[in-house]
């Protein structure tokens, strides 16, 4: 019996000393205790979409060149490259980066959380006096909504100003020039535009 009592000491230090160590091992982790389920997904194999940030690669095919067209990405706007012919100018060229805008994105690209508002739109034959580089679309671009008119801003802008020239169909319908601004990438719906000179 004294042997017994003699080792209650020693069972009671052992005792404390395991739970200190489990103490101190839980607290050195850095996670704090939570009663709330915690889902741990691994981690993306691939980078989602993100303004500024990594893009989805694009390589051209032969005779082909990548021009940025710009997608929803969240509640801004990110570049993606498509690959356009060499040999496209001017109005056809206007109408391979709308016909670019208006397709879904690829699986890929929707998985990453890109995705386009532009739909129902058409490139028009210009009008004498246009501005040069001037797009005119089956309808006017004062009465799209956002983002559409910053996708297509973006996509089209050109220059070192970044500036995309745009009119309606009719003959009333006066040339504006907008500019594709950071802030306009941020926040699309801050796209405005001015009569183009």
């Amino acid at each position: 019996m004294r042997a017994a009592a003699s080792n209650r000491p020693v069972f009671a230090a052992l005792t404390a000393l395991a739970a200190l160590a489990v103490a101190v091992s839980a607290a050195g982790c850095g996670i704090r205790p939570t009663s709330v389920p915690v889902s741990a997904r691994s981690a993306p194999a691939r980078a989602e979409c993100a303004p500024g940030g990594p893009s989805p690669a694009g390589s051209p095919a032969d005779g082909e060149t990548l021009r940025p067209v710009y997608l929803v990405c969240g509640r801004q706007l990110a570049p993606v490259p498509r690959g356009v012919p060499d040999d496209v100018t001017g109005a056809e060229l206007a109408a391979r980066l709308l016909a670019e805008l208006t397709r879904e994105p690829s699986d890929d690209e929707r998985e990453a959380g890109y995705s386009t508002a532009v739909a129902g739109l058409r490139v028009v034959d210009g009008r004498s006096g246009d501005p040069a580089g001037t797009v005119r679309l089956s309808r006017d671009p004062q009465t799209l909504g956002s983002p559409v008119l910053a996708q297509l801003v973006c996509t089209y802008a050109v220059g070192e100003d970044r500036t995309a020239v745009l009119a309606g169909p009719e003959e009333g319908d006066e040339p504006y020039a907008y500019r594709c601004t950071d802030e306009v990438i941020r926040t699309p719906d801050s796209t405005v535009g001015e009569p183009a000179a």
